[in-house]
């Protein structure tokens, strides 16, 4: 703003001037606004006219109109105004060191400034006057000490250095009173302190004092009430264990020295305390035992007061795991699976008279000892479980009374003993000392039993245990299943009405679970039920298990019993099985061993004899050199042998027959499909790998390697048609004329896990035997049909051999002998499944190559036309005599869905098509009528084409005359010799616009195109794009 003063000003002459002297005003203008350089007279030039700084000027004035000669001179003044203002700096820096040294007041009243005070403006006049005087000698200080100072900001009441000096010395003084106040304060409380700790020392002596003879009191009267307490009397057992409890915490809080009362009580109190826990121990061990109805819940609730109920509920869980452990060490010990084996021996030797007797009854004996075996392991693993799932039942529905904690929630929060402690991944998320107790169990199985497979001698023995042991297991788990189903239910309705109490009660809602029928679930009654011939229903009226999902069986074998336990209710009841948590423990963990040895066994029984088949033939000559011959073949016995022994596998499975269980099923026939695998590698060892060329002779006779490699097709065939049949034999047939819903069902469980093994054999015979002799086969019937362009349907042979002349037709003369040799020589050596797969493919062949050689037939006149219809009909028959010897009911135009036969069929009506005799009629017109007719869409878009080239002038070349090849070259294009023709289409296709681009260059030469009709060439451009679509979609 001050600088637009100036300018604003400024003469008028000078307003409108060159920048420079805009820029020389400007300077001017700070400089006088300095005060120091105003002070000191610093921005006073020679000339006024000029700037201050005569090198600013300069360089402002470059931009300007300077005349020749005048350049110069600028620059020497700018050389002269620098070094004057290096002087005028030199001065002002001796100026600056002055006035800090001689009035540091000056610099003061800056700083000032900055720190937000100002001097006032009558001092500030006198401090101007006395430097523009030059009295900086006489400067005094004081003068500019006693100067007020305000705030900048707050603008408030001047205060000046003296007043402050002033108030802080007021401020001093009065901070040494307070601090002396202070003092006498705090030695007044020091005192007052001391007092109240003496008194409280002695308060709390007395409050001591008092607590002690509340503890005594309390522990007499306690004392008092254990002398009236009958430890034999379940209620009075556990007010005895609160009444030991409380005394014992207030044992341990009474101080040291006790006093002499206590010490006199102590000897009785303990000796109750020990009486209760003895109590508590023989109720829990004569549930543990069974050898009475015990109330579990009233028992763990005795140790909760003795707080000793996580030591208790583990050292039941480790007595069942003891239990369950040596259960198992007794039942898988080398001693007792030779004796079993032993005993089987002997029981069988005594029963037989032959040695095929010895056999059967061999197995029939080793059946039963295992299942009996089984059943009585399995009997004490029920046991121990039952156990152990009563005592889970009670710790999550038992609660204290008083303090309403759930007892599974005190032993969770309690440390799982080390030799009970599991991986995280064995159990569920849920703490369960029952889920800790399985996975125990589980792991502790499935370690002697990797112990026990290491004995060579043994490894067969015990895995034909597997079957057995996993029936008993799935038998006993489904009655434990059935027992967690029906426990919180109807064990509850049954205690209410049988107490008439409320489901809580006296001792916190246990009322349900101290009855007696966690006793009557126990595993000994399970087995007694079982082995005896005791009827289930007085069981079942008290605990109402197995009511919902297995039927009254009385007087019954156990093994039958576990069968039907788990077989014979619904597949949901079954599935029910495996989904459990148990089940996939005991299967992935306890079981795998032993079931990775059965299925290790059962495919070394399978496989041992397959690897002895398809030997290399060998042959020696009458000097004693080998000979190479054909590898030799499974005899009939061979297969009947292997047959049997697939059966006999899969009857493992059968609970009667071979005393396992239905689920293993599956299992058994992965094994039977490695073996299918082995037999067809060594199947193909056996093959003679000669290919198709080598499989006919000359004159079409089957070579020896066909007949060999055809041997190898029987071969697998029978093996084919035993795994189709093995699961009906070994399921349903032994039960007729009764009826299994779950035989049937293991039927086609076991039919649908062999299918991939029928799937490696059909693909390995198709590849390597099948297919080459079509290719054979095909390749001879192509030669015979393209025979047909030899001049057979020329109007001039069709003319003189006339319709009813008596001659052969070209079918009957070339064809139908051929397809008869087909039939006797080939098909007839095949078995049926096989068969039908040539002789489908060879006529699905026969038709295509007989249809396309058909349409490249050119001209083709009416009498042609009327010869081919009637050799089509022929060659229909003749099919379909082939079809039928192939030793199959379906027919022709069942082959392929039916299309080969359906073109077969179309093309009569196509060679009848008479579109083109009105020559009134547009290409495009001709095009649409085509589309339209009912043929159209059964036959190949390359027959239509090759039908139009019959109708075209003699410019528009065939296709196979364009390639220069022969038609029946050019039919191989099209048709493949497995019969398959969509590649065909697209070469057909293009061949054909190629044609058609040829006949248009030649029509632009020569108009004359001679005899046909000149409008194919377009019907085919347009008729092909639209067919190809249609085709394609």
């Amino acid at each position: 703003s001050t600088r637009q003063e100036t300018i604003d000003s400024a003469p008028s002459g000078q307003r409108h001037s060159t920048p420079s002297t805009a820029a020389t005003q400007s300077l001017q203008l700070l400089l006088r606004d300095d005060y120091l350089l105003t002070q000191h007279e610093l921005h006073i030039t020679k000339n006024s006219q000029e700037a201050a700084f005569g090198y600013a000027a300069a360089l402002l004035q470059q931009d300007t109109m300077v005349h020749f000669g005048e350049q110069h001179k600028i620059q020497q003044k700018a050389t002269d105004a620098l070094q004057e203002v290096e002087r005028k700096l030199a001065l002002v820096q001796s100026l600056a060191e002055r006035v800090s040294r001689t009035s540091p007041e000056a610099v003061a009243g800056p700083l000032l400034r900055l720190h937000g005070y100002g001097i006032s403006e009558e001092d500030e006049e006198i401090f101007e006057g006395d430097l523009s005087d030059g009295n900086n000698d006489n400067f005094d200080g004081s003068t500019f000490m006693n100067t007020s100072l305000r705030s900048t900001k707050s603008g408030g009441p001047t205060t000046t250095l003296v007043a402050t000096r002033d108030r802080c010395h007021r401020l001093q003084r009065q901070s040494q009173v307070l601090e002396s106040v202070a003092k006498r304060v705090e030695t007044s409380l020091q005192r007052g302190l001391t007092k109240m700790e003496a008194a409280t020392l002695k308060l709390s002596r007395v409050l001591a004092l008092s607590s002690t003879l509340k503890m005594v009191l309390r522990l007499q009267f306690e004392a008092n009430k254990l002398q009236n307490y009958e430890l034999d009397d379940l209620r009075d057992l556990t007010h005895a264990a609160a009444s030991v409890a409380i005394v014992e915490g207030l044992l341990k809080k009474i101080p040291r020295p006790e006093p002499h009362v206590v010490a006199l009580m102590r000897p009785a109190v303990e000796e109750t305390a020990r009486k209760v826990r003895t109590a508590a121990t023989l109720l829990l061990e004569k549930h543990q035992s069974g050898t009475g109805v015990v109330q579990l819940g009233a028992t763990l609730q005795v140790y909760y007061h003795l707080g000793e109920l996580p030591q208790a509920a583990w050292s039941a869980v480790e007595f069942g795991l003891t239990t369950a452990m040596n259960c198992s060490m007794t039942f898988w010990s080398s001693s007792a699976i030779s004796a079993l084996v032993d005993e089987s021996m002997a029981q069988a030797k005594s029963a037989s008279k032959s040695e095929s007797a010895l056999q059967r009854n061999l197995l029939k004996s080793l059946r039963e000892h295992r299942r009996d075996a089984s059943t009585q392991w399995a009997s004490g693993l029920a046991q121990a479980a039952l156990q152990v799932w009563n005592l889970h039942r009670v710790l999550c529905r038992k609660s204290d009374p008083v303090t309403r904690q759930v007892f599974s929630t005190v032993v969770a929060q309690a440390k799982i003993p080390a030799h009970l402690a599991l991986n995280e991944l064995t159990i569920s998320k849920d703490f369960s000392v029952f889920a800790i107790f399985w996975g125990k169990l589980c792991n502790n199985l499935g370690k002697i039993l990797k112990e026990l497979l290491k004995i060579d001698k043994l490894t067969g023995d015990v895995a034909a245990l597997y079957p057995a042991v996993r029936s008993a297991v799935l038998g006993m788990l489904g009655r434990l299943y059935d027992t967690m189903q029906s426990g919180s239910s109807s064990a509850l309705n049954l205690s209410l009405e049988d107490t008439g109490s409320s489901s809580n009660g006296l001792l916190g809602g246990s009322n349900a679970l101290d009855n007696a029928l966690w006793a009557s679930l126990s595993a000994k009654d399970y087995v007694s039920r079982s082995t005896t011939g005791v009827s289930e229903s007085s069981v079942l009226s008290v605990s109402g298990t197995d009511t919902w999902t297995r039927a009254d069986i009385e007087n019954e074998d156990l093994n039958e019993r576990v069968f039907l336990s788990t077989t014979s209710g619904t597949t949901t009841s079954l599935s029910a099985i495996f989904s459990l948590s148990e089940w996939k423990s005991m299967q992935s963990i306890g079981l795998q061993a032993l079931q990775n040895a059965f299925l290790k066994s059962c495919r070394k029984r399978l496989c041992t004899p397959v690897e002895f088949m398809f030997p290399e033939g060998l042959s020696v000559d009458e000097n004693g050199v080998a000979i190479q011959v054909l590898p030799s073949l499974p005899s009939r016995y061979d297969l009947q042998k292997l047959d049997h022994s697939i059966r006999s596998e899969l009857s493992l499975a059968d609970p009667r027959e071979g005393g396992g269980d239905l689920s293993m099923t599956t299992m058994i026939a992965e094994a039977v499909v490695d073996m299918v695998e082995l037999f067809c590698s060594r199947a193909k060892t056996a093959l003679t790998e000669v290919g198709e060329d080598g499989f006919l002779t000359s004159d079409g006779n089957p070579s020896e390697s066909l007949l060999h490699d055809l041997k190898v097709a029987n071969v697998m065939s029978t093996l084919a048609i035993a795994l189709k049949t093995a699961p009906e034999n070994s399921f349903v047939v032994p039960y007729r004329p009764a009826i299994s819903v779950q035989h049937e069902e293991a039927a086609n469980l076991c039919h649908q896990a062999l299918v991939p093994a029928m799937i490696k054999i059909e693909k390995m015979v198709k590849l390597l035997i099948l297919n080459p002799l079509c290719h054979a086969l095909n390749r001879r019937v192509a030669s015979a049909i393209a025979k047909m362009h030899h001049g057979t349907y020329l109007e001039s042979s069709v003319a003189s051999g006339g319709m009813d002349s008596g001659r052969a037709s070209f079918v009957q003369k070339h064809l139908v002998g051929l397809y008869e040799d087909i039939a006797e020589q080939h098909l007839s050596k095949l078995p049926s499944d096989y068969a039908v797969i040539v002789a489908s493919t060879v006529a699905s062949f026969s038709i295509h190559t007989f249809v396309s050689n058909a349409s490249l037939i050119r001209p083709l006149g009416e009498n042609a036309r009327l010869h081919i219809t009637q050799d089509l009909a022929e060659f229909e028959l003749a099919l379909e005599q082939l079809v039928l010897k192939g030793g199959t009911s379906i027919s022709l135009n069942q082959v392929e869905l039916g299309k080969p036969y359906a073109e077969l069929r179309a093309v009569r009506q196509m060679f009848y098509w008479t579109g083109l005799h009105n020559p009134s009629l547009s290409a495009s017109s001709l095009t649409k009528s085509m589309l339209r007719e009912v043929w159209v869409k059964d036959v190949r878009p390359s027959t239509v084409f090759h039908f139009l080239f019959s109708f075209a002038p003699t410019l528009l070349s065939s296709p196979h005359h364009s390639k220069r090849i022969r038609p029946e070259d050019y039919v191989n294009i099209l048709v493949n010799l497995d019969g398959s023709i969509d590649d065909g289409e697209a070469s057909a296709w293009m061949t054909t616009m190629a044609c058609c681009d040829s006949y248009q260059q030649r029509e632009s030469v020569d108009k004359d195109s001679g005899n046909g009709d000149r409008r194919v060439a377009a019907i085919l451009m347009m008729l092909g794009p639209e067919l190809l679509r249609r085709r394609r979609h």
